[in-house]
């Protein structure tokens, strides 16, 4: 799998910060434009994210095993997103090899479809292994009950960008549906440069949040999501 640099994952908000964001001008369909840095946002072959049809995938025979534990860490608003940055918060285990939870991220409304279907929040964990391959994890948010973990996260959350504050411990299997059945296949990053060789998972099952949970992080992200990408030839994978 193509390596990609940590700087790149986390260049979100900082190196091209005044050169991409989701309004007309510099959004998803003019990113390649902006710079010669995010051709791949435009010729790339493998982007994210994708719309998913289940009657179109191949079983998968991977487990996926997720090892998450309680983590303190800084919460930042970079323009583009809120995101959590993690040291030791455990990750996960699969095709046999470990990629530990470097950060995590939102984005309103979902940027992965399922059967055509957006969700109104999606939630991306990006790992990394120890060879600096990455792997995001993510997972869809529906309307229903008021989720408690992601009350923690609003209450930090800074509304002016470039803000970080220092959370408290989070319980991330919180975060996380109970079910852990996915689907599974190669992309990218979702945000310039689009750096491809990502391996994604997207959990099958929903995470209930409130309207107003919902409604609170769109107010600070406004509408923060790429359009969904040509599949191309890639297979996805199913697990029950």
């Amino acid at each position: 799998m193509k390596k990609i640099c940590l700087s790149l994952v986390f260049s979100i908000g900082s190196v091209y910060a005044a050169h991409w964001g989701y309004d007309k001008h510099n959004g998803p369909d003019m990113w390649a434009k902006l710079d010669p840095k995010f051709k791949l946002c435009s010729s790339g072959l493998k982007q994210s994210s994708i719309n998913i049809e289940s009657k179109k995938t191949t079983e998968s025979k991977n487990e996926l095993h997720l090892l998450y534990g309680t983590n303190s860490k800084d919460i930042i608003n970079n323009g583009h997103t809120i995101a959590l940055h993690f040291n030791e918060a455990g990750g996960l285990v699969y095709q046999n090899r470990k990629y530990n939870l470097v950060q995590l991220h939102f984005h309103t409304p979902s940027e992965t479809q399922i059967e055509g279907k957006s969700y109104p929040m999606e939630m991306h964990m990006v790992h990394k292994d120890e060879k600096n391959n990455y792997l995001i994890l993510a997972v869809l948010f529906r309307k229903g009950q008021n989720n408690i973990m992601l009350n923690n996260v609003l209450s930090y959350a800074p509304i002016d960008i470039d803000k970080a504050h220092q959370m408290d411990m989070i319980y991330i299997s919180q975060l996380l549906p109970k079910n852990q059945g996915y689907y599974a296949f190669s992309g990218s990053l979702t945000t310039p440069p689009c750096n491809e060789g990502v391996q994604w998972i997207v959990l099958k099952e929903s995470v209930e949040a409130s309207q107003a949970q919902i409604d609170a992080m769109h107010a600070i992200l406004k509408d923060n999501a790429r359009n969904v990408q040509p599949l191309h030839d890639r297979v996805i994978l199913s697990a029950p």
